[in-house]
């Protein structure tokens, strides 16, 4: 399997770059030929990073450009979904609702060999989790880690959970042997913040 290392020509490196210095500099990797990395301002949409890079005549292999999301869980109408989703920040909501099955729930507490009181016990938590339920709110593209985290103080009586933030980047098919070239064109578009080789380790 491979393991890819972003070479960031901006010189910012990521702990799993550091973690990797002393096997780079015993020159254990080569470069990828035919493709690179972009690293994008916070802000842009799939949509849009398609249109900008795709009017340079390059192809997007692949894409890690996803909005910013949080995630709350609760009990059946306690989340308040519908005076969330009204928040202009919010994009959309998707729920993840609990499904519970009592054939498969008896025949575990078959399967386990459970008492009376350890059956009992599992159905009521089972049935516990059928007044629960999750969901996934999506923000709009144009909002930042810092306005998240304005929106997140902001509404927490909400009860809102943090969920990780990816840097925003795609993968674009160059000529091979011309990846230089592209980076210096390609960093010229004002969503582009920086661009990488893609090193290959333990190929």
């Amino acid at each position: 399997m491979k393991t890819i290392l972003l070479f960031l020509i901006s010189f910012i490196f990521s702990a799993f770059v550091t973690a990797q210095i002393q096997r780079i500099e015993s020159g254990q990797y080569k470069f990828a030929k035919g493709e690179i990395e972009l690293f994008l301002v916070d802000t842009v949409s799939k949509e849009y990073a398609e249109l900008e890079i795709g009017k340079t005549g390059y192809e997007i292999i692949s894409s890690n450009i996803s909005p910013i999301t949080f995630y709350i869980s609760g009990k059946k109408g306690e989340l308040l979904i519908d005076e969330i989703e009204s928040k202009p920040l919010v994009n959309s909501i998707r729920l993840h609702p609990s499904i519970y099955d009592s054939m498969a729930v008896e025949k575990m507490i078959i399967r386990q060999n459970m008492n009376k009181e350890e059956a009992d016990r599992s159905r009521k938590s089972f049935r516990d989790l059928m007044e629960r339920t999750s969901a996934t709110i999506f923000m709009h593209y144009h909002v930042n880690e810092r306005i998240a985290d304005e929106f997140f103080e902001e509404n927490k009586e909400y009860k809102l959970q943090r969920t990780m933030i990816s840097p925003r980047s795609v993968t674009v098919k160059t000529i091979p042997g011309k990846e230089n070239e592209a980076m210096r064109e390609l960093k010229r578009l004002d969503i582009v913040e920086s661009a990488a080789f893609i090193a290959l380790i333990n190929e």
